[in-house]
């Protein structure tokens, strides 16, 4: 599945959580967190955000993103 946007839902620290995905047009909410984890790249010191969730037409869809580089 190929997404052109995410939304994230944003409390006090900025992007939180996605809410709904944009996929050929069409909006989709996120239903359900199945995971998520927060992962940091030895090498680069780039820290990221995976999140594994359920879409409301059932498919799962796996949503990444950056939060900083660390070095």
């Amino acid at each position: 599945m190929e997404l052109e946007r995410v939304e994230w839902y944003a409390g006090y620290r900025g992007q939180e959580k996605p809410r709904a995905v944009v996929s050929a047009g069409q909006r989709i909410e996120v239903v359900e967190i199945i995971w998520q984890k927060r992962l940091k790249d030895r090498g680069s010191g780039q820290v990221r955000e995976v999140f594994r969730c359920r879409l409301a037409d059932g498919r799962q869809v796996t949503i990444e993103k950056q939060i900083s580089t660390e070095k």
